[in-house]
């Protein structure tokens, strides 16, 4: 089973962004507007048919001519908000695992002789390659993706709300078995993951020691 993170890991993993809050807010700022400008069609459907198509006056040209405009550059801008969220996140996550990894080797410089006898030189690379990637596939991906998620049900909650909160409370009812299944399956994940980790782990540290020249060496030598 996976163990738990020791205390003050994440706080040592928000210290590597404090060279690149200005990114950061950025970044955050782009996935906020992304995920408010998702709804933005939902609440100007409303006004389309209500106030310009089949107003108690009259059809109203001008009103239409601008709520369809404005439902045209939307998800424009939401197209353009979303090619440029991956980019800011993959340059932050990439500045952020190059401290990582200078740290993280300059801590293994300063590490004492047992250590290295004890430990495989397989396992050490697969400390480096592996699991800063998947930090860095944390931070790229996942992170700007839970705040996307986040958002967005906000926004569309407010905007169901606003347009029926009938059919709203009726859809929010489905909530519990949602999160309930995602629970179920986010423990078997993080269980497959971490032994996922062990055998690349295992691999790296087998194929150091049989493919390495004085592995090759040993192997040839015993056949």
């Amino acid at each position: 089973m996976p163990r738990s993170h020791q205390p003050g890991t994440m706080r040592r993993v928000a210290a590597l962004f404090r060279s690149y809050w200005g990114q950061l807010a950025l970044l955050g700022l782009v996935v906020i507007l992304t995920a408010e400008l998702s709804v933005g069609n939902m609440l100007l459907i409303r006004p389309v048919f209500d106030r310009a198509l089949f107003c108690p006056a009259c059809l109203n040209f001008p009103l239409l001519f601008w709520l369809v405009g404005a439902m045209t550059v939307v998800p424009l801008v939401t197209t353009a908000l979303g090619f440029w969220q991956p980019y800011l996140a993959s340059v932050l996550g990439q500045r952020v695992m190059r401290a990582l990894r200078d740290s993280l080797y300059a801590h293994l410089q300063r590490m004492p002789l047992r250590f290295f006898t004890e430990t495989k030189i397989g396992e050490i690379q697969s400390r480096l390659v592996n699991d800063v990637g998947g930090l860095q596939q944390m931070l790229t991906e996942t992170a700007s993706a839970m705040l996307m998620y986040a958002m967005i049900p906000i926004s569309t909650i407010g905007a169901m709300l606003l347009l029926s909160w009938q059919l709203t409370m009726l859809s929010l009812a489905f909530i519990p078995l949602f999160v309930w299944l995602t629970e179920r399956v986010g423990r078997a994940w993080r269980t497959v993951r971490f032994s996922s980790q062990q055998a690349m782990a295992e691999l790296f540290a087998y194929s150091e020691e049989t493919l390495s020249v004085s592995g090759v060496l040993l192997s040839r030598l015993f056949g």
